[in-house]
């Protein structure tokens, strides 16, 4: 997930990490040949990167969970919504339908927190 540079501040071990809009850091190293960054070394080379985006692993991986914990609850949703419509008496017609109203119902805020 793209994140904007907003700052930097140097580690223990006196590397740079970018402080992402996101709140969360990114290590930028210049060390060759691995990773090409002879910007960093300097505050004009950092400065002229404010602004850049990098992509937010920890963004990423939060993003990814909350997916997965949605897709959950749907399909939960629906297959009960679904036998509940079945013991009810209704057709398979009607158990779909009730299966896909029942998603509307799902509450997103419990899973988000």
């Amino acid at each position: 997930m793209k994140r904007k540079i907003v700052g930097y501040r140097s580690d223990s071990d006196g590397h740079w990490i970018a402080e992402l809009e996101c709140g969360h850091g990114q290590h930028v190293r210049h060390d060759p040949p691995w990773r090409e960054r002879p910007w960093v070394r300097t505050e004009e080379g950092r400065a002229s990167r404010l602004g850049q985006e990098l992509d937010c692993v920890r963004c990423e991986e939060f993003a990814r969970k909350i997916a997965e914990a949605v897709i959950k609850e749907c399909r939960e949703s629906v297959i009960a919504a679904y036998e509940d419509a079945g013991i009810s008496g209704l057709c398979a017609e009607g158990r779909w339908e009730m299966a896909l109203d029942s998603l509307g119902s799902i509450d997103l805020s419990k899973i988000v927190s």
